[in-house]
């Protein structure tokens, strides 16, 4: 009886030590939880590294894209650099100019191009004291070349994703590379919404939609002749899904600001690869403000006519430090209006849910409506609220809100995804757990086309019955199930990194 005993206490002992005889998923948090304090990083950094990342769903293209290749692109193009290191067209002779090739070359001016360019080594000066204008200055800075190298833009964001493992990506862009700003002075102003689209339709907004769809057949097949993708030897980023969302720059007069939301839906409606439409620009600057209601209700009326086109918008950027009024956050009801009237079911960033009228009940809502808030805690510490620990991630998590982790603008901020789940790992505690459902949550909610795996949302227990129990193989063995993926792009995704989670979790 006392050997029996003491063998069943060493059992015991052994399953507790080595793990055995627990999930792959339950190993895999007991190493996260040894290895968050261990004195040699290398074990965290190769972890999150290696871990499943599912979507990025708040990303920004010419945001995404790191100094270093704007810098290539206006040497290929022939550009110049001006005194404050600005891009701007030839000839580059002129008092205070550079050609952009000196930047490949002479060591110091490419230094100060890349801090220039980016956040890298902001330090406050007297004519340079925020680190939040100097980043958004950056786009002014790069905006000439951005609209020429679609195709190798999207050759470095998928890449450097998929060495990563972020297998999706929404990425925000104007499709139509302005045009509608400039048909918008063809028109005036009228308070009705239907008259203003019909006569933007009339002055050629058809044209506009027929240039974007060119513009991404071109860019795409760009990215595809670069990554080799159609060739025996595919870069790895050719596996990465890549979606787009049309911007609104808010910051823009009424007109050319619903000509611009015009012509996102009606792109949106007429190509699949456009997913959604989303408002960009600082929004505590004048116009995003005092035009805030007035945008909200363009898209409220678009949704009207477009209701298959998906929202995901930036809303609730402000916050309490300063950077705005304290009362802009309680009036404008930014999150809670950006929802109700602007129909949208993703939120970039919304950072200001505490400084709303009643903020429990605004999470108590945007949970029970599965509103997923789009979070890139890097970008967040390092110019939003402006340290670490003051990300919103906790606020969300405890209230049930989805949330999805995300890059925004990682060449800008000079990071990428895996430092943004660092953060979430060593700032906030977040367990192995939590991050594997932000992971699933950022493809359940992404506007990939098709049915869904789960059988609910957010419910990642169950998947739908054509799938129920099957084994988490490349090619299920049902065929319901490999019906519902060879017809489904939304839940072949998901399957996907189902199978890549189980791959995962082997190791430990």
């Amino acid at each position: 009886m006392r050997k029996t005993l003491a063998a069943f206490i060493l059992l015991l002992f052994t399953i507790g030590a080595t793990g055995v005889g627990t999930t792959p998923a339950e190993r895999t948090e007991r190493y996260l939880a040894t290895i968050r304090t261990d004195s040699n990083p290398t074990k965290l950094t190769e972890f999150l590294a290696g871990i499943p990342k599912g979507g990025d769903l708040h990303h920004h293209l010419s945001g995404a894209i790191y100094a270093e290749s704007y810098i290539n692109y206006a040497a290929e193009d022939g550009d110049c650099f001006t005194a404050d290191f600005t891009i701007v067209p030839p000839p580059c002779d002129k008092p205070g100019y550079s050609p952009a090739t000196r930047a490949q070359t002479d060591y110091a001016f490419r230094n100060l191009t890349i801090d220039a360019l980016s956040a890298r080594n902001f330090s406050p000066t007297a004519g340079d004291a925020s680190m939040l204008v100097h980043f958004f200055k950056t786009f002014f800075k790069f905006d000439y070349v951005v609209n020429k190298h679609w195709g190798e833009e999207m050759a470095e964001v998928t890449h450097r994703a998929a060495i990563q493992h972020v297998s999706y990506i929404e990425t925000i862009v104007g499709v139509d590379k302005g045009e509608a700003i400039g048909l918008s002075q063809k028109i005036a102003w009228n308070d009705d919404f239907a008259k203003m689209r019909a006569e933007l339709d009339a002055a050629g907004m058809p044209q506009i939609v027929a240039h974007a769809k060119a513009y991404l057949d071109e860019a795409e097949r760009d990215r595809r002749r670069i990554q080799g993708c159609d060739t025996p030897t595919p870069d790895i980023g050719c596996s990465v899904t890549l979606k787009y969302q049309h911007f609104v720059l808010r910051a823009f007069p009424k007109t050319q600001a619903f000509a611009q939301a015009l012509a996102g839906f009606e792109i949106a409606a007429a190509d699949p690869r456009v997913v959604s439409v989303n408002p960009v620009e600082p929004q505590e600057d004048y116009t995003p403000m005092k035009d805030f209601a007035l945008q909200m209700r363009m898209f409220d009326y678009l949704h009207g006519l477009y209701p298959k086109v998906r929202l995901s918008m930036h809303a609730g950027e402000l916050w309490d430090n300063g950077v705005a009024p304290p009362e802009y956050m309680h009036d404008y009801s930014l999150i809670r209006q950006t929802i109700e009237v602007g129909h949208a079911e993703r939120l970039g960033h919304a950072l200001d849910v505490l400084y709303e009228p009643d903020p429990q009940g605004l999470l108590a809502m945007m949970a029970r409506k599965h509103i997923l808030v789009e979070d890139p805690i890097y970008i967040h510490e390092a110019i939003g609220p402006g340290f670490v620990g003051s990300d919103v991630l906790p606020i969300y998590l405890k209230a049930g809100v989805p949330v999805s982790l995300a890059t925004d603008d990682e060449g800008g901020i000079r990071s990428n995804m895996t430092k943004n789940f660092e953060r979430a790992v060593l700032g906030y505690n977040v367990d192995y757990y939590t991050l594997k459902k932000m992971v699933r949550d950022s493809l359940q909610h992404a506007f990939a086309p098709g049915a869904e795996l789960w059988a609910g949302p957010e419910d990642f227990a169950h998947m739908t019955p054509a799938c129920a129990g099957q084994a988490l193989a490349d090619v299920p063995a049902a065929p319901a199930c490999r019906a519902l993926l060879a017809a489904s792009e939304k839940a072949r995704l998901e399957w996907h990194e189902e199978v890549a989670f189980a791959k995962f979790e082997s190791q430990f």
